[in-house]
């Protein structure tokens, strides 16, 4: 009974043993299948694999941590996925064992290495999973001036009194500036209110500027009335300037933070004080900063503080003063600023009108304002300073109703050009019957002014003053003339036409086109058919020399009998009517032309017409909406008929984008012909890249000649992706530079092996087929880093959007913080997706962030790979987008008035910082790049 009670207990703990670990694995094996699988793109696969590995407990965090190599030693990129994903995972809700295993974990694995690498990379994951477990151990490291960052990053993110603690003691026997300057960043960043007294002695005794400056912003951040004195001299040695020292900025938070606590006496008493130094040492922003705390401080006092600023000739100030009082705006303020308004001089009127404008943004402030407002502003546009009536007219627009509308139309009489052009361009914007007011108003308005009423009524397509536009077309001024014929097509109707066919066939040739689009307009009332029945009958009507002005009014129509008549036309006449009834022929949308257009290019007797109808037919039979292959047939009938190598070049251009076998071999014959042959190489290459299934020897042929002859600044690039292409079905090889970068002194950043340079969201971007992508897991999508820094450069590579994507380049960037701000974002963008139509126009893909907007229309299609060059040198920023350049500027020039986009870029300037991709949220690919340092 012994034995096999033994046996039984034996059996037991081996079954427990095996229970430990999934399916009876073992941790090797499930570190090497969790390995081996990532990454993975499936959410429940992804936590399944994390689950597996966090079973393995102390283990298998030992066994990868020995997994990581030294830098330069190998890549850690998987092993980092892997524990960063761990330590995540391991950090939800409901997995506290896990977490407290994981952290000891990490504890025990910084005594397994030596390495400061892997020791940093450690601590970051306590960073994620510790709490107080950890605080000890991450003590330790606080004095290593290499580890005392990411030990202190770690103790905030645990928040602890006794991380809190931790940093205090710290503090107390930092042994190097290094380590002192990580411990009261921490230390600001926890706003660890016991530290104040060992930031005021370090703030008196400590030369280091670094030091300082991070002493004065901890202090702005945990301080209290204590430390105002202290900060306030600081602010008095800095002469009040917003500088390098952060002595004023301190000084300014802390007065903020303090507001914030309710000590608004002391603080209003401060803050006025501040004004007068400030103002005294010639800071405005200072000042302006002073002002609005006073004002937050007394809300009662924000309309006093404001009248007061209004009075000063600084309009900077008083545009500030302005922008602080709106958060304290009412009736009662509003009214009172009218007035003033009405008493001043035309500069401070300007601002408190644009002031007006901003708060008539809020629909119910502005029909607030609107109510009593109107008929002052009203009056106002009767002064004569330009810049203030366009502000009135502006806020008018903003307020609406009839009244401003009766107003602006009243301008258009005005004898000066640029006033009735304000108005024009107001009444454009408005809401409401602004024809109404208009038409009273052309009878006294000079003929600029009757240009302008001409032009709205066109714009609001006003109908029922058609026999106004009428009446102006005898008119003995050369530009209302043209205007009434210009505006003839909007406001005309049906019941126009008899009218309109007359006018047509005793109209000057220089209003024979607006009398025809009017036509057309008209008659688009009735369908196609009927449209056809009507001219034909007028036409009928016509004498046989006035026949052909209504070739171009068929032409719209699309119908097949309209495009017979035309032909019929072409073919029977001479001279003017032969050459109107070919430009119809050009301007059918439909296919059924270019059977014509084809026999003209074919008539030896037309040669006159060969170029235009070539490039009109090679234009129908271009329409990605005609099957590829009929496209092909098309394409290759204009390349056999085709006399000039333009002609030559657009044909092949658009056989390339047909994507079919026959059109691959039809451009491979112009391989040997020197004048189309970059031509017929794109669309070889083009067409062969984009179908792996066209395989055999003539396809090897075409794209190794391809090879040969390619000659453009992008060709070494397109050579390796035919080259790629080619042995695609052989793992990607390494990119190497081009001899001229290696000469030039450029090395390489990403070579399609490895992200070993890199450092970061190494868990969304990816190395995936020669690529770094990015796979989103969240809805940001993190950045990306270089483990190096740089100053002066000369950065290139590639990058391939999807549709909608957003990424940015950072440049002399800190790893921490909105790159776009703390350093320099360029911009990565889809610039053709319609949910990017309204942004600023520093906002597009190429421009330096809310400063330097870049030149649009260069990217290339949504998922073909794009070549970009970044030069960095000094303040001068120059990009090059697929050849062009498309920004090329002066960041300190572009900010000599201030920030274009009015935020606060305090890492602008910055000398040096690392190179990053910026995620926004969307999947993007970046290849071969490469990197010049630049003296």
């Amino acid at each position: 009974m012994k034995k096999i009670y033994l046996f039984c207990l034996a059996y037991i703990y081996c079954l427990m043993a095996v229970c430990q670990t999934p399916v009876g694995r073992t941790v090797e094996t499930i570190v090497a299948d969790v390995l081996a699988q990532m990454p993975v793109q499936n959410a429940e696969q992804y936590n399944l694999l994390l689950n597996d590995l966090a079973s393995t407990k102390e283990e298998g965090v030992f066994q990868l941590i020995k997994m990581m190599n030294p830098p330069g030693k190998g890549s850690n990129a998987q092993v980092e996925y892997a524990l960063n994903g761990l330590s995540c995972y391991v950090s939800a809700e409901g997995q506290d064992a896990n977490r407290i295993t994981v952290s000891n974990a990490y504890i025990k694995a910084l005594d397994m290495t030596d390495n400061k690498d892997v020791k940093a990379f450690i601590i970051r994951q306590l960073q994620i999973v510790g709490k107080d477990e950890s605080v000890e151990k991450l003590s330790s490291f606080i004095s290593d001036e290499s580890l005392s960052g990411p030990a202190c990053r770690a103790l905030v993110s645990i928040k602890s009194d006794n991380a809190a603690k931790a940093l205090l003691d710290a503090l107390a026997t930092a042994a190097n500036q290094k380590a002192k300057k990580d411990i009261i960043e921490a230390i600001a960043e926890m706003q660890v209110a016991d530290a104040e007294g060992k930031l005021l002695a370090i703030l008196g005794n400590d030369k280091d500027d670094d030091t300082r400056k991070a002493t004065l912003y901890a202090l702005s951040r945990c301080g209290s009335k204590a430390s105002l004195k202290d900060l306030s001299l600081a602010a008095e040695k800095a002469g009040y300037a917003v500088d390098k020292s952060g002595a004023t900025e301190a000084y300014i938070a802390l007065l903020k933070r303090l507001l914030d606590k309710g000590d608004a006496k002391d603080v209003a008493k401060l803050a006025n004080d501040l004004m007068k130094k400030a103002e005294k040492a010639g800071q405005g922003h200072t000042r302006e900063s002073a002002l609005q705390i006073l004002m937050s401080a007394n809300p009662g006092d924000a309309l006093k503080l404001l009248q007061a600023a209004l009075k000063e000739d600084n309009r900077n100030y008083r545009f500030a003063a302005l922008n602080f009082a709106s958060e304290f705006a009412s009736g009662n303020m509003y009214k009172e600023l009218l007035k003033t308004m009405q008493k001043a001089q035309p500069a401070v009127k300007t601002d408190i009108t644009n002031w007006f404008l901003q708060e008539c943004a809020d629909e119910k402030k502005k029909a607030l304002i609107g109510s009593f407002a109107t008929d002052i502003f009203i009056e106002q546009l009767g002064n004569n300073d330009m810049i203030l009536k366009k502000a009135t007219i502006d806020v008018l627009v903003r307020i609406g109703g009839h009244k401003s509308i009766l107003a602006l139309a009243d301008l258009l009489a005005s004898d000066n050009k640029e006033v009735v052009s304000m108005a024009k361009n107001g009444l454009l914007s408005m809401n409401g019957n602004i024809s109404a007011a208009i038409v009273p108003v052309m009878d006294k308005a000079t003929n600029d002014g009757k240009v302008a009423a001409l032009e709205l009524l066109a714009a609001r397509k006003a109908s029922k003053y058609g026999d106004v536009v009428f009446g102006l077309l005898t008119s003995d001024s050369q530009e209302v003339k043209t205007a009434a014929y210009a505006a003839l097509k909007d406001v005309s109707t049906s019941g126009n036409l008899s009218g309109l066919y007359g006018l047509l066939e005793k109209s000057d040739a220089s209003f024979v086109f607006p009398v025809q689009q009017a036509i057309i307009n008209s008659l688009s009332e009735y369908p196609a058919d009927k449209q056809v029945t009507l001219v034909i009958n007028q036409m009928d009507k016509t004498s046989s020399d006035k026949k052909y002005l209504y070739y171009p009014v068929l032409a719209v129509t699309g119908d097949k009998q309209a495009l017979k008549i035309i032909s019929e036309g072409f073919k029977n006449s001479t001279g003017e009517a032969q050459e109107v009834a070919f430009r119809s022929l050009l301007d059918w949308k439909g296919m059924e032309a270019a059977k014509d257009l084809l026999a003209i290019c074919k008539d030896a007797g037309l040669s006159a017409y060969f170029d235009r109808s070539l490039s009109g037919y090679i234009g129908l039979v271009s329409n990605p909406q005609v099957k590829a292959e009929e496209r092909f047939g098309y394409l290759n009938t204009a390349l056999s008929l085709a006399r000039t190598t333009a002609q030559k070049k657009s044909i092949l251009t658009q056989l390339g984008k047909t994507n079919v076998y026959p059109a691959m071999l039809a451009a491979g014959k112009y391989l040997d012909d020197t004048s189309v042959q970059q031509e017929a190489a794109q669309a070889v290459m083009t067409i062969a890249l984009a179908n792996k299934d066209f395989a055999g020897k003539n396809v090897e042929d075409l794209l190794n000649k391809v090879i040969l002859v390619l000659d453009n600044p992008d060709a070494e690039y397109q050579k390796q992706a035919i080259r790629d292409h080619l042995s695609s079905l052989v793992p990607p090889k390494p990119f190497q530079l081009p001899d001229e970068e290696k000469k030039e002194g450029y090395y390489i950043l990403f070579d399609g092996t490895n992200m070993d340079q890199w450092t970061g969201n190494v868990t969304d971007y990816i190395l995936e087929n020669g690529c770094i992508s990015l796979h989103p897991s969240s809805a940001h999508g993190g950045n990306l880093y270089t483990k190096e820094e740089f100053s002066n450069f000369i950065f290139r590579f590639e990058f391939q959007l999807t549709s909608g994507a957003n990424n940015g380049l950072g440049i002399r960037t800190p790893m921490e913080g909105d790159a776009a701000y703390v350093g320099m974002e360029l911009q990565i963008l889809d610039n053709e997706a319609p949910v990017y139509s309204n942004l600023a126009v520093y906002q597009y893909h190429g421009s330096v962030y809310g400063i330097i907007p870049a030149k649009r229309g260069y990217l290339k299609p949504v998922g073909e790979w794009n070549y970009q060059e970044v030069v960095a040198n000094g303040d001068n920023i120059k990009i090059t987008l697929n050849g062009t350049v498309i920004l090329d500027g002066n960041i300190r020039e572009a900010t000599k008035n201030g920030m274009p986009d009015k935020k606060n870029h305090p890492g602008l300037f910055n000398k040096k910082g690392h190179i990053g991709f910026l995620g926004h949220g969307s999947p993007v690919k970046f290849k071969n790049i490469r990197i010049k340092n630049l003296k």
